[in-house]
C-alpha cells in the first residue's frame, strides 16, 4: 500500500515565476492589481532598484516648492516580473546592469517604505514637472510638423503599448 503524497504547493506571482516566460505579462498583471492606489488615485508606480514596487504619492506643497514624496504602498518583485516589467521597455545596458541580480524578496521589509537615499526620485516642484512637460509637449509638436513637412521620416513606433520589445538578463553573473 502506498502512502498519499501531498499535493505540491500552488504558487502565486508573488512566489515563483510562470514556467512559460511567455506568461509574464499576466503575471505582471496580476501583481499590480495587488498593489493599493489612494482614493483619489494622485500616485504613480517607482520599481526601485532594490527590487521593490512602490506606489507613490507627492505630499502636498505650494507650487514653487519641492514636495516630497511618500509611499502608499510598496511590494517586492521577483526576478521574473522585473524582467517582464522591464521587457516591455526598449533596452538599456544601464537599467539591465541596475537590475541584474536583483530579487526584491532580498530587500528588509522595513527598506519597503523607508527606502535608501537614491532610491525614491528626487523631490521636485510642480512648477519643475509642468515645465518639463511643456518641453516634452513643444518638442514632440515640433517633430510631428516637420514631419508634416516631409523634413524628416516619422520613427517606427514598435510594438503596442504593454507588449514585449526586448529581452533582458537579469540573472546574476
Amino acid at each position: 500500500m502506498s502512502t498519499p503524497q501531498p499535493h505540491p504547493k500552488k504558487t502565486g506571482v508573488h512566489e515563483a515565476g510562470p514556467a512559460d516566460p511567455s506568461k509574464g505579462k499576466a503575471a505582471l498583471a496580476e501583481f499590480s492589481a495587488t498593489m493599493k492606489r489612494p482614493a483619489d488615485l494622485k500616485c504613480f508606480r517607482q520599481i526601485g532598484c532594490d527590487g521593490i514596487c512602490r506606489t507613490l504619492r507627492r505630499v502636498p506643497a505650494p507650487d514653487d516648492e519641492p514636495n516630497d514624496i511618500e509611499v502608499y504602498d510598496a511590494q517586492p518583485m521577483l526576478p521574473f516580473l522585473l524582467k517582464a516589467y522591464l521587457d516591455r521597455h526598449d533596452w538599456s545596458q544601464a537599467t539591465e546592469d541596475r537590475f541584474r541580480g536583483v530579487d526584491g524578496r532580498n530587500t528588509p521589509k522595513e527598506q519597503w517604505f523607508n527606502p535608501l537615499p537614491g532610491v525614491l526620485p528626487p523631490p521636485s516642484t510642480k512648477n519643475e514637472r509642468i515645465a518639463v512637460r511643456n518641453r516634452f509637449n513643444e518638442e514632440r509638436r515640433i517633430l510631428e510638423e516637420k514631419i508634416a513637412k516631409g523634413e524628416v521620416e516619422a520613427e517606427d513606433p514598435g510594438p503596442a503599448c504593454g507588449a514585449v520589445r526586448s529581452n533582458y538578463d537579469l540573472s546574476p553573473r
